[in-house]
């Protein structure tokens, strides 16, 4: 089996795909109040072109997939394109990362497709301040897609929580809780800075560190070993709970060591960090006649290029290199 190792001897198998730069939500922390000036659908890239794409990169070592946005439930015929994907031999995880308010009508036939696994974003359980970090999303129709998703049988189901200070921090416990009594799997997110503008880091700024504190008096957390590969999350038992409690924590505990994503963008540019600007475009050497060899070439310098650790620095000092939206990225 190939394998994608990087400079740095990191083994990258992972892939990020965004499928669409538009979404239905305007969240404070991925997109400027005003929204983003959408690229033209004949410059997204076309489903067949992401197959193409991806069957390259699982050739080279690529063995898991994540479908983003944006929001990816805004595209029409995405379950066909988890199905195509399905068929790749050698692509042994396909899941997808969504803000729900879709998942109520589209889980059933994603899972039939064959979609792994899907993660949530939900940032308040409280409908007045979910929707002001939204700027107008229903929190009703989210929570009736966690059920939908738990009903249509996704073995994982993650609740991705941006912790933010002036928003949701003294929400920590009531979000663990969802962990109590169902297979839900709660994962706190510390906020990366984007200068979007409207708040400014330290208003925003809050530890995966101050989250666990909170979390003490639920219980001891029990760390779980992780048996799936590298993961960016630590993840914890809590004696009693269905569910996990996990910590991604890119800013206060660094964890780009053990990195190993690659990332295309709607419009077809492969990025090897979230934060770094340097990026290769795939989807023009493909309307320019590029081969499935010249693709790998380019996948490949892509790897090599990818940077030691990104440049936030810690908290709450960091900034990064250039300004962006995260639905332009896929996050």
């Amino acid at each position: 089996m190939n394998k994608l190792i990087d400079s740095f001897g990191r083994e990258i198998d992972y892939l990020r795909v965004s499928i669409t730069d538009r979404c239905n939500m305007r969240c404070i922390y991925c997109m400027p109040p005003e929204g983003i000036l959408h690229r033209p659908h004949s410059e997204i890239l076309s489903f067949e072109e992401i197959h193409r794409i991806v069957n390259v990169a699982v050739r080279l070592g690529i063995s898991k997939v994540r479908i983003t946005g944006g929001e990816p439930l805004v595209r029409k015929g995405i379950a066909l394109l988890i199905k195509n994907l399905r068929r790749i031999n050698g692509l042994n995880e396909i899941a997808l990362t969504t803000n729900g308010v879709y998942l109520k009508e589209y889980a059933l036939s994603l899972k039939e497709a064959g979609l792994d696994r899907v993660n949530i974003s939900l940032d308040s359980l409280m409908p007045e301040k979910f929707q002001e970090i939204t700027r107008g999303g229903n929190l009703k129709s989210v929570l009736e897609g966690i059920d939908s998703g738990l009903s249509a049988g996704f073995s994982s189901l993650k609740i991705n929580v941006v912790l933010m200070k002036a928003f949701n921090a003294q929400e920590v416990l009531d979000f663990a809780n969802l962990a109590r009594t169902r297979p839900l799997h709660v994962r706190f997110i510390e906020y990366m800075p984007t200068h979007l503008g409207e708040y400014t880091y330290k208003e925003l700024f809050f530890s995966s560190l101050e989250a666990r504190a909170i979390l003490d008096s639920l219980g001891e957390l029990v760390p779980i070993e992780n048996n799936c590969g590298v993961s960016a999350a630590k993840s914890f038992r809590i004696k009693g709970f269905r569910g996990t409690i996990g910590f991604i924590s890119p800013v206060s505990e660094n964890f780009c060591s053990s990195c190993n994503k690659l990332r295309l963008t709607s419009d077809g540019c492969l990025r090897s960090c979230l934060h770094s600007p340097k990026s290769i475009d795939l989807k023009a050497a493909m309307k320019n006649g590029a081969s499935d060899n010249d693709l790998a070439a380019l996948i490949i310098k892509a790897v090599d290029s990818k940077p030691a650790s990104h440049n936030l620095g810690t908290a709450p000092a960091g900034v990064p290199s250039e300004h962006f939206s995260m639905c332009q990225i896929g996050g």
